[in-house]
C-alpha cells in the first residue's frame, strides 16, 4: 500500500492535537475528566449531531422513556464521550499501579479458559464506556492486538497508535491485509475489535436494539475460520475515573452444517445481543452520535 502524503493541513491538525493531549496530560485526573465533560456538555449545546442522537433514543426508548428523560441520556452520552478522549489522551500517565487502583477485570475466567485453548480469542466490543481501556489487558499478562481503522490524518492516527501500543499492544490495521489478525491468532494472542457501526451494503444485517442494523461481521469470519474464541466485552464506566472491564462468556459456535453466511449471521447476532444488555443498562454510556441505522435492508 502507497504510503500517504504528508499535506501541511496535516502538520497542523497534528500540532493542535499533541498540544492538547499535552496540556491534558498535565492535568490532574478529576480535572481532566471535568474538563472533557464540560467540551461533551458544549458539543451538546451547539446541537453537533444533536438531532441524530435524538432520533436514535426516540426510536430505540421512545415507548419507554418520556422526552425529558431521552435529553438528559443524551446529554451524559455527549459528557461521558467528553471524559473518555479526556482519559484517552492521558494514557502516558496511566501507570500500572493507577491501571490496578482505577480499573476491575471480570470475566477474566472466559478469557483464561480461551487462552488455555490454545486457538486465540476474539474480544467484540462497541463504541460504549471507555473502549481504549481494553488496551491496559497487556498490563494484566495478556497478549493484545488491535485491530484500528486507519485516520485520514497519518501523524494524528500514528499518535493514537502510539497512545495504544505504550501498554504493549500490537496494533494491526484495518485495510484488505488480514493476515496480521489470523498471524496473532495463530500465536494465541488476543484481539480486540470493535464491531457495532454501520457496514453498508457489505455487513450483514442483525437485530440491533429492535431494528435491522447492518452490522460488520469480521469477528465472526475470524473465529469461523480459525476457532478462535469469541468473546463479548464492554468497559463499564463506574464513576470517579474507575472502570469495570467486562469480559462474558463465549459464544457459542452455531452448528456447522448451515451455510457459511448464516453461521457468520448466527455469531454476529449473539455478540451484537450482548452489546445490547450493556447499552440498555446504562444508555448514557454509549456513542449515539454514529448513524448507526444509516443502511436500511432492501425490499425482497
Amino acid at each position: 500500500m502507497a504510503r500517504r502524503e504528508i499535506r501541511p493541513r496535516d502538520r497542523f491538525e497534528y500540532g493542535v492535537v499533541k498540544l492538547i493531549q499535552t496540556l491534558v496530560c498535565a492535568l490532574p485526573l478529576g480535572c481532566a475528566r471535568a474538563t472533557g465533560a464540560g467540551l461533551g456538555s458544549l458539543a451538546w449545546a451547539l446541537g453537533i449531531r444533536r438531532e441524530v442522537v435524538l432520533g436514535h433514543l426516540e426510536r430505540v426508548f421512545g415507548r419507554e422513556k418520556d422526552e425529558e428523560e431521552r435529553r438528559r441520556i443524551a446529554r451524559e452520552s455527549y459528557r461521558n464521550f467528553g471524559r473518555m478522549v479526556f482519559e484517552y489522551a492521558r494514557f502516558p500517565r496511566l501507570t500500572p499501579g493507577l491501571v490496578e487502583r482505577l480499573l476491575t477485570l471480570s470475566g477474566a475466567e472466559h478469557l483464561d479458559r480461551a487462552i488455555e485453548g490454545g486457538r486465540g480469542a476474539i474480544i467484540v466490543a462497541g463504541h460504549f464506556g471507555n473502549w481504549e481501556l481494553f488496551a491496559t489487558l497487556a498490563t494484566m499478562g495478556y497478549p493484545m492486538t488491535f485491530l484500528v481503522g486507519e485516520q485520514h490524518n497519518i501523524l494524528v492516527d500514528g499518535l493514537m497508535n502510539a497512545l495504544r501500543a505504550r501498554f504493549g499492544v500490537e496494533i494491526a490495521p484495518l485495510t484488505e491485509n488480514l493476515r496480521p489478525i489470523f498471524r496473532a491468532l495463530r500465536a494465541n494472542r488476543v484481539v480486540a475489535m470493535l464491531s457495532d457501526q454501520d457496514a453498508g451494503r457489505r455487513g450483514l444485517f442483525v437485530d440491533f436494539l429492535g431494528l435491522p442494523a447492518s452490522t460488520p461481521y469480521g469477528a465472526a469470519r475470524f473465529a469461523l475460520a480459525t476457532g478462535a474464541v469469541l468473546l463479548p466485552g464492554a468497559v463499564v464506566a463506574l464513576g470517579g475515573g474507575r472502570h469495570e472491564i467486562v469480559i462474558s462468556p463465549a459464544i457459542e459456535p452455531p452448528p456447522e452444517g448451515l451455510p457459511a453466511e448464516e453461521r457468520a449471521r448466527r455469531l454476529t447476532q449473539a455478540y451484537t445481543s450482548v452489546f445490547e444488555e450493556s447499552i440498555l443498562r446504562h444508555p448514557e454510556q454509549y456513542f449515539w452520535m454514529h448513524r448507526r441505522w444509516k443502511t436500511r435492508p432492501t425490499a425482497s
